[in-house]
């Protein structure tokens, strides 16, 4: 097909600059992933009133770890915002967003890997805080939210929190349903409502142990609070290791029987006021 040789440049010139930014776009989210590297992140996955508050004590007792405690899970929001700029790029593709005559000129131009290093970057200064980034190879934190991502969200989330924070790893803290309903703050709702909320954590809690089950551990409250010495030190033993990847020694042992007698939250074991 015949094209006048202003249009043929213009079209050349087109492929030209998609070519370069998706090399660029490679480059960006290569520097990002090395940055990224920097510490490594674990989250703890759960549901209010299941001990997650003395779960990130012990997590803090850890050398060099630092988990903070929750914040309305905000990077559901940075999810969002990227699912939905993905979903308007694929519908407006075709419309020129080379041509600077276009209403969607630079709309490609927009980076995904822009929004991982965003994410990182938001929790990381937002989990150190004040703090030496140096002090620290782990940080993370809490939260009691995660029933909030929708089922056909699930797997789509947690793909983008591989990418914004290599090799991720989730603490999954559980606790019977029932004793967590009798305590704290789910006695004020709706009882189906809360049972809602907190069977979709443990759907997301299997989907993570399903698809990811080499960067997921299980800790349950009540073998953290058991009468079962060996029981509770296996599993704290565990969670050192998992978290740091270094055995757990005996001084060691002896900080996380600390911090387990020192009890957490509003109504440290298992107050139900």
């Amino acid at each position: 097909m015949y094209l006048p040789s202003t249009l043929r440049r213009r079209l050349e010139a087109r492929d030209a600059r998609a070519r370069a930014d998706g090399v660029r776009e490679g480059l960006e989210l290569a520097r990002a992933r090395r940055a990224r590297e920097r510490h490594s992140y674990v989250f703890v996955v759960t549901f209010g009133r299941s001990g997650s508050t003395l779960v990130q004590g012990l997590l803090n007792t850890l050398p060099r770890t630092l988990v903070r405690g929750e914040n309305d899970l905000y990077l559901l929001h940075f999810y969002r915002g990227l699912a939905a700029l993905r979903a308007f790029r694929e519908e407006h593709k075709a419309h020129g967003s080379y041509d600077d005559a276009s209403a969607f000129y630079g709309l490609k131009q927009i980076r995904r890997s822009a929004f991982m290093q965003a994410m990182n970057d938001v929790v990381t200064t937002g989990v150190l805080g004040g703090v030496e980034a140096d002090d620290y190879d782990v940080v993370g934190f809490k939260e009691v939210t995660w029933h909030r991502i929708a089922p056909e969200e699930t797997e789509d989330f947690f793909a983008v929190m591989d990418k914004a924070f290599p090799g991720v790893r989730y603490v999954l803290n559980t606790r019977d349903p029932d004793r967590a309903l009798a305590s704290g703050f789910w006695r004020q709702e709706d009882e189906a409502a809360a049972r809602q909320k907190i069977a979709r954590t443990l759907d997301i809690q299997q989907h993570l142990r399903a698809t990811r089950p080499d960067r997921v551990l299980d800790v349950s409250y009540e073998q953290l609070t058991g009468d079962d010495d060996g029981v509770r030190d296996a599993l704290l033993a565990s969670l050192g290791a998992f978290v740091t990847g270094r055995p757990v020694d005996e001084s060691l042992m002896a900080d996380l029987h600390h911090t387990l007698a020192r009890g957490f939250g509003p109504n440290p074991f298992g107050g139900t006021s």
